[in-house]
């Protein structure tokens, strides 16, 4: 999915929340935002935010000498989920839902919502779009799932999901992160607890959204093989909505307008389509 004119304002916002939350000097801020008008120019408009927002990260890493800028919202996103009652997990329905509702943990969404209010407000609504029936009926003869992770935080609630689905079904799950911190996406070292219920695996990416053209082998033959493949979050919308042959189910709620326009559902929307 190729950027939008909107996309370039968020990138600049996200910019300039990076520059605040390491508390940079105004110099430093400057030269960050200076830096991201710089790729934004230099890129046409048919690559997907992903690809940009990793040039984007490189360079604010480069130049305030910090590897994982967002590690602090990381942390902060991990407290949150955890503080959230698990005890309403009862089905794996339930655990859709969550981890719809959970994807909200996003620091590079153009706007921030509070976790729990959205719970209070949205897990007793329906999706938007709701594959759910045609997932349980493909869960019944799967034995290899992929979850496409997404942000920190939000991998707690997919956790909850593949406890849910291994309570029930004999499968196999592979969870992917990125190969390299970038925004506030899971990566290796955030996936301690997860690795008690499936595999995980560093699939080299590092973009903020699984970029076929920059996924290791291995990943991608177990993407292509797997019998379920659950895409998490926007980023990771935006990197295959349109790029794979392969049927995927997309998990996320919808934070921007460009990603509303192209799944044909508002903002706050939450979504679990089969494509």
């Amino acid at each position: 999915m190729n950027i939008k004119p909107d996309c370039i304002v968020c990138l600049m916002n996200q910019a300039l929340k990076v520059s605040s939350l390491l508390e940079l000097d105004d110099r430093q801020s400057k030269e960050v935002l200076d830096a991201t008008a710089k790729i934004v120019l230099g890129h046409d408009m048919d690559v997907t935010p992903p690809q940009i927002a990793k040039v984007i990260y490189r360079t604010i890493s480069e130049i305030t000498g910090v590897d994982d800028p967002v590690a602090i919202s990381k942390r902060q996103a991990v407290k949150l989920a955890l503080s959230v009652d698990k005890e309403r997990v009862r089905t794996i329905d339930d655990a859709v839902k969550l981890s719809v509702i959970g994807n909200v943990i996003d620091f590079g969404a153009q706007k921030q919502y509070d976790l729990n209010e959205m719970i209070s407000a949205y897990f007793d609504h329906p999706l938007a779009i709701d594959d759910t029936k045609v997932f349980r009926e493909e869960l019944e003869s799967a034995k290899e799932i992929v979850v496409i992770g997404d942000n920190v935080g939000e991998h707690i609630f997919d956790q909850w999901l593949i406890e849910k689905i291994k309570e029930r079904y004999d499968v196999h799950v592979y969870y992917f992160v990125r190969g390299i911190p970038i925004i506030n996406d899971v990566t290796l070292k955030d996936t301690e607890t997860l690795r008690r219920y499936a595999t995980v695996m560093d699939t080299g990416v590092p973009t903020p959204g699984y970029d076929l053209s920059l996924a290791s082998k291995e990943s991608l033959e177990i993407f292509e093989k797997a019998d379920i493949v659950i895409s998490k979050g926007m980023g990771n919308f935006e990197s295959l909505y349109g790029e794979t042959k392969r049927n995927v189910y997309y998990l996320f709620t919808v934070k921007c307008s460009v990603v509303a326009a192209a799944i044909g559902q508002p903002v706050r929307s939450m979504i679990f389509h089969r494509v």
